[in-house]
């Protein structure tokens, strides 16, 4: 009872508050009463009833920060750039974009390794016939985790990109690739059961 007379307090004391507003004052110019009612919404708020958000096409990188999306600053297209020559099968090509100005470029034998692993998941899960964005996680503007998933002919995979900006140009710091299908949903894995027919 206490919740729904302060509501209805609440919703007089805005109501009054509105007219309050709408109503000039002798004293103001013929200009402010013309003046059209804006509705600003902080970065970061709901959206308010009846709007929804833009639909996202296939591989558009959506802002959900308050701040602006570094992905879209540079990390996004050293990834698709990446994706392109892995689906072209020039691997050494994709990975010179990727580890370009990184120190993992500086490490030859990490290099080396890291081809021959995605040549071997090429192999086993099928060629890269394209991606799909998944999602992107900033802390603060310098910092982004960036995860795709790799459409392989016969299985996807999920890339998981580390970038860092120390100064003005995005560096590779990390990168994991994995098979797991209940990693790619969010999923913990569940134990099979002993007995399962699919083991």
């Amino acid at each position: 009872m206490n919740r729904r007379i302060f509501t209805t307090f609440a919703l007089a004391c805005a109501a009054c508050a509105l007219h309050a507003q709408e109503k000039p004052s002798a004293a103001a110019p013929e200009k402010e009463k013309e003046k059209p009612k804006v509705l600003i919404f902080q970065p970061g708020e709901k959206l308010p009833a009846g709007v929804t958000e833009p639909s996202v096409a296939k591989g558009d990188v959506v802002q959900r920060a308050v701040h602006a999306n570094p992905m879209l600053d540079g990390p996004a297209l050293i990834v698709s750039t990446f994706f392109a020559s892995l689906k072209e099968g020039k691997i050494d090509e994709g990975y010179a974009t990727l580890t370009k100005g990184s120190k993992i470029a500086e490490k030859p034998e990490e290099l080396r390794q890291l081809k021959a692993k995605t040549r071997e998941a090429i192999d086993v899960f099928g060629s890269i016939n394209g991606f799909d964005f998944v999602e992107s996680r900033a802390i603060g503007q310098r910092l982004v985790r960036a995860t795709y998933v790799s459409l392989g002919k016969v299985f996807p995979l999920r890339w998981r990109f580390y970038f860092y900006k120390p100064e003005d140009v995005w560096r590779l710091i990390d990168m994991r690739v994995d098979d797991k299908l209940p990693g790619i949903f969010d999923e913990t894995e569940e134990a099979k059961p002993a007995d399962s027919a699919l083991q």
